[in-house]
């Protein structure tokens, strides 16, 4: 995946997309979202890094931390960015419940679905309640992970 970093925006998302779209159950949905969402946020917080050798993929920061850390060094407090960190602290939920449980809480995909209206009332497949649950939570993650990675490029493209 060390070649993912330097993808597109767009690459970034179909690459998501078919990363999540393959998958045909609804816990490795969750599981396989959060180190996608995971890995967004190790490239996004590498490059806010003052340390130009940061390497948050090795580092021992728990998913928990860097989520912490997106929000006191991210700009995440703004409007709309506070919804991010928390559909994150959501989907740790998520991902958590499964690990410690083997069940799945779908009123915790639920909130996470409206946290992600919060940011995006009228678009994206995570809105269309026509949809199933697991296409839905599919492209909730995308999104944000897209977000997340979006803001990463931006970075990178100002730094080179």
């Amino acid at each position: 995946m060390e070649n993912t970093r330097n993808y597109s925006e767009d690459e970034f998302g179909i690459f998501i997309i078919s990363e999540l779209t393959e998958l045909k159950d609804i816990e490795l949905t969750i599981l396989k979202g959060h180190i996608l969402t995971e890995f967004a946020i190790n490239c996004y917080l590498e490059s806010i890094s003052e340390n130009k050798n940061s390497d948050f993929f090795k580092e021992n920061f728990t998913y928990s931390s860097k989520v912490k850390l997106l929000l006191h060094f991210g700009n995440y407090s703004g409007p709309g960015g506070e919804y991010v960190i928390k559909s994150l602290e959501i989907l740790n939920k998520l991902r958590n419940t499964i690990a410690h449980s083997l069940t799945i809480n779908h009123h915790l995909i639920k909130e996470f679905l409206a946290m992600l209206r919060k940011i995006s009332p009228s678009r994206g497949n995570f809105n269309n309640e026509k949809l199933s649950e697991q296409h839905r939570l599919e492209s909730g993650i995308a999104f944000v992970c897209g977000m997340i990675f979006g803001r990463y490029c931006e970075i990178r493209k100002k730094n080179s």
